[in-house]
């Protein structure tokens, strides 16, 4: 008898435990799910973007650049929301910058960002001046060297991924200074890239912002796609330009034909496949565009200049007829800002194309070659 109830103590003492554990191991996975719920709040939903990815945090905003040709994630980035951050975070204020393109200075002034910019790659890429006292010039990350970088002390400098295998971002980094890629060139619709807005809000604290900027860039864009829709379709378009023994034009699922189909004209190249550009030779373009009505983006200031170029571009209707529309002499602010102003391009090629729809708009980007 006493041995039974010895093992009954036995046995009650070894439930009580196990059951015990089983609450508390309940009671940590209870607490663990509620700490990842608070730490990983929330994942923003791109409308238009595929190389970038925002994820909000409790203590911290985490951004992913994606390579949208094969969805890996190619660097990822985090920006503190605290006054304490890990070493490895970029602050949450952040009061110098350098931006390497024009684009990246576009989008910094649409957000009211433009008296952070510290440094520049070049002062001639520029829209409108700034202040040489105030923003440096630190040359084009390929041919530059750490030490014009080191000088300004930037926070964050924003570069475009181009040449990711460039030396000076070693020496960037063991400078302990911080780079961040700027991949909206790689977007295929012009909303694409203008979303790229909420990639700086979130590095600089002005989300709710960037946001109402791109739903008012949204509201205005899709209200000329509208309009659009209701003319007829619009001339045969070629673009491009011609540089040294190539000619390069968009190819068919670039953001450039993009605006091309929603500005509803007949783009001669809109079935090529491709994101970037179509190198063709000079032989291919004149041949096949001998009765195009119009040509776009021709690199040249002048019908004149343009022949200087190749006497063989006379054989073209466009040519011709004068039709050559171009952002050439605006060069510098159409890519400063047309990738934040994407309803502007489209409207541009709503007024040359279905002039009787906007007659009452001017041209922004571009204009008629004399």
């Amino acid at each position: 008898m006493n041995n039974l109830l010895t093992f009954g103590k036995y046995f009650t003492l070894i439930f009580f435990a196990f059951f015990v554990a089983v609450a508390c191991e309940g009671e940590q996975k209870k607490d663990f799910a509620i700490v990842k719920g608070i730490q990983d709040i929330d994942t923003l939903e791109n409308e238009f973007a595929k190389a970038f990815q925002i994820i909000q945090h409790r203590a911290f905003i985490e951004i992913n650049i994606i390579d949208p040709d094969t969805d890996v994630v190619l660097n990822s980035y985090k920006v503190s929301k605290t006054e304490e951050s890990e070493a490895d975070f970029f602050p949450k204020n952040m009061d110098r910058v350098v931006a390497l393109s024009a684009t990246q200075v576009g989008m910094l002034r649409k957000l009211s960002l433009g008296d952070k910019i510290a440094g520049v790659s070049k002062y001639d890429y520029l829209c409108n001046p700034v202040s040489k006292a105030v923003v440096t010039e630190v040359g084009d990350i390929g041919m530059s060297d750490a030490e014009a970088f080191v000088a300004v002390n930037p926070d964050i400098i924003l570069y475009s991924g181009f040449n990711d295998d460039a030396p000076i971002l070693n020496k960037l980094a063991q400078a302990n200074l911080k780079t961040f890629k700027i991949f909206e060139w790689k977007e295929t619709h012009p909303m694409g890239r203008a979303e790229w807005i909420l990639v700086y809000g979130a590095l600089f604290q002005k989300e709710k912002e960037a946001k109402a900027i791109f739903e008012e860039i949204k509201a205005k864009y899709y209200a000329i796609t509208d309009k659009l829709k209701l003319a007829d379709k619009g001339p045969s378009v070629f673009a491009g330009t011609y540089f040294g023994d190539a000619f390069n034009v968009p190819a068919g699922e670039s953001f450039m034909a993009q605006f091309f189909k929603d500005a509803n004209i007949n783009y001669v190249y809109s079935r090529t496949k491709g994101t970037a550009s179509l190198t063709l030779s000079l032989e291919d373009v004149i041949t096949n565009n001998q009765e195009t009505e119009f040509w776009l983006n021709a690199g040249a200031s002048s019908k004149e200049e343009l022949l200087k170029q190749s006497q063989k571009f006379g054989m073209l209707k466009a040519v011709k007829t004068g039709k050559l529309f171009s952002y050439f002499n605006n060069t510098n602010c159409f890519w400063e800002n047309s990738p934040i102003e994407p309803h502007k391009v489209l409207e541009d090629l709503g007024k040359i194309f279905h002039p009787d729809l906007f007659e009452d708009k001017e041209l922004t980007f571009y204009e008629l070659l004399p």
